[in-house]
């Protein structure tokens, strides 16, 4: 019976010949992805004011944005041995406890967001950005200002919302999200066509040229994921604190007043971090004074994968005054 140490190396010598386990778009059916949300009962996920996370779709996207790896030097950590067969000892200890023994491919990658990063980036759940959108989107025209990773954008593409304007500052991210939009984007799964704007801009320079039913965001954490070294990223741009909520948040949320409907919401999924403790108490506060009114907050529930517990996160529903 192999020991510890002996299933640590094998698995070490096999990972380290491999490389690391990129996502590989090849591995799905990109409409079979879709219509799995398409056919999700969002209902399922409200439990009170908490949204319930699903994984729908989230492996698919990192397909169209393989520069995940580069926020947080993933690569660079798993090149070091030390930390490569840590990675190994704790992925064999959690199949041991959760998969009778069974590593698989996708749990070491999991795994390595984990154990080798410090912090990992995320993508806002389809399933959860689909409820808000059939929610409070009117079937209407979506403004999304940060548009990141394309976990809205895949959302509103399963959602009744008619049209989905989006902007990022990173030509790597506006280029996966171009992807997404020309893959799914022809009317093959829907009755009628739905339309897809994508910017490469900042949001606190540019708004779009109409009205909209909603506004719906992830604004980044100051820099608490620092998703490129473009000049265009907010956290260069305004790299204080009153430089950002000024010059960034304010900006944005300016922009977004002026562009909604009367009737429109604004709804930010914005969180403090360890690091920043003032990030949603500032938020409250710019967008009481740029005209907005807090209705509601919602709670994302975000499970930490590999056993680190669960946490939420909340999702401010504005209205304006």
């Amino acid at each position: 019976m192999k020991t510890e140490i002996d299933r640590v190396e094998e698995l070490f010598t096999y990972w380290r010949k491999k490389g690391y386990p990129h996502y590989q778009l090849n591995n799905y059916d990109a409409f079979n992805e879709l219509d799995k949300i398409i056919e999700y009962d969002t209902r399922d996920l409200i439990d009170g004011k908490h949204i319930q996370q699903t994984m729908h779709g989230l492996g698919f996207l990192w397909c169209f944005h393989p520069h995940w790896v580069e926020v947080n030097n993933i690569l660079e950590l798993w090149d070091d041995d030390d930390k490569l067969r840590t990675l190994c000892r704790k992925t064999i200890d959690w199949a041991d406890k959760h998969e009778g023994g069974n590593v698989t491919v996708n749990r070491m990658r999991q795994n390595s967001k984990v154990y080798l990063a410090p912090q990992s980036p995320s993508n806002f759940r389809p399933t959860a950005a689909k409820y808000i959108y059939n929610t409070y989107g009117k079937q209407g025209v979506v403004y999304d200002p940060c548009a990141g990773w394309g976990g809205r954008l895949f959302g509103f593409l399963a959602s009744n919302c008619e049209r989905y304007i989006g902007t990022d500052p990173s030509k790597k991210s506006y280029n996966g999200l171009n992807e997404i939009a020309r893959t799914f984007n022809k009317g093959i799964l829907f009755d009628e066509f739905k339309d897809i704007e994508i910017y490469n801009q900042c949001a606190e320079d540019w708004i779009p040229m109409r009205k909209v039913d909603l506004v719906f965001t992830s604004p980044p954490y100051f820099d608490c994921e620092k998703y490129s070294d473009e000049p265009t990223q907010s956290y260069l741009r305004h790299p204080t604190r009153e430089k950002w909520t000024e010059g960034f948040l304010r900006e944005m949320i300016k922009g977004c007043k002026i562009i909604m409907k009367d009737d429109a919401k604004m709804i930010l999924n914005i969180a403090n971090t360890t690091k920043h403790k003032w990030i949603e108490e500032e938020t409250i506060r710019v967008a009481s004074e740029e005209g907005f009114e807090l209705e509601d907050t919602l709670h994302l529930v975000l499970s930490s994968i590999a056993g680190k517990g669960v946490k939420t996160e909340p999702v401010f529903i504005f209205g304006q005054k």
